[in-house]
């Protein structure tokens, strides 16, 4: 592990380093992991370098390079934006940059550790997320980490020629005690 800052068991989080911008693009421009995540242009991996300084320097930004422990390598990326620190807020994103790393635990582990982060390190009191109505393994995460929809974004994306609807969920650290009580 390379600088670990928050260890689970099959990943770990890390500031990130020179040379994550390419699975930072590749995040963005892998046309299997676009259509959840819907972005409409390509970039590059020096664009996404200067974005990631950015956000870095950004006292309303964490983020977080995903790494898996084995093999040792990135394989995404996790931030919470737009912190509101008197509001005690913050809005959370994930993004798993291959297919082939999808389905094996490490997106739900990344976001448990990010709420947990969020409510005993940041003591944020709430974290909420937008996620279309159509990506069913996020939607089935977040439910089970303890997240509630709060509301449904009627057509608030266009993307592949039609427009897709996009819950608001949210989560609250009371929501979230209960739930991993329930969990264990």
């Amino acid at each position: 592990m390379h600088n670990p800052f928050l260890i689970g068991k099959k990943i770990y989080l890390r500031a990130p380093t020179d040379g994550d911008e390419y699975i930072y693009a590749l995040s963005e421009n892998n046309p299997e992991t676009r259509h959840f995540l819907y972005y409409g242009f390509p970039t590059s991996p020096g664009q996404k370098k200067e974005k990631i300084e950015s956000m870095v320097n950004d006292q309303h930004t964490v983020l977080f390079t995903i790494c898996s422990k084995e093999p040792d390598k990135p394989i995404g990326n996790t931030a919470f934006v737009r912190i509101d620190w008197i509001g005690r807020m913050g809005t959370f994103y994930i993004a798993i940059a291959e297919k082939e790393n999808w389905s094996k635990g490490y997106g739900s582990e990344a976001t448990r550790m990010m709420v947990n982060y969020a409510f005993d390190t940041l003591n944020l009191n709430r974290i909420q997320l937008h996620v279309s109505k159509e990506n069913q393994p996020a939607l089935n995460t977040y439910r089970k980490i303890g997240f509630k929809e709060e509301g449904t974004l009627r057509q608030a994306m266009y993307f592949d020629g039609r427009y897709i609807d996009f819950y608001l969920m949210a989560i609250l650290k009371e929501d979230f005690s209960e739930a991993e009580n329930k969990n264990r």
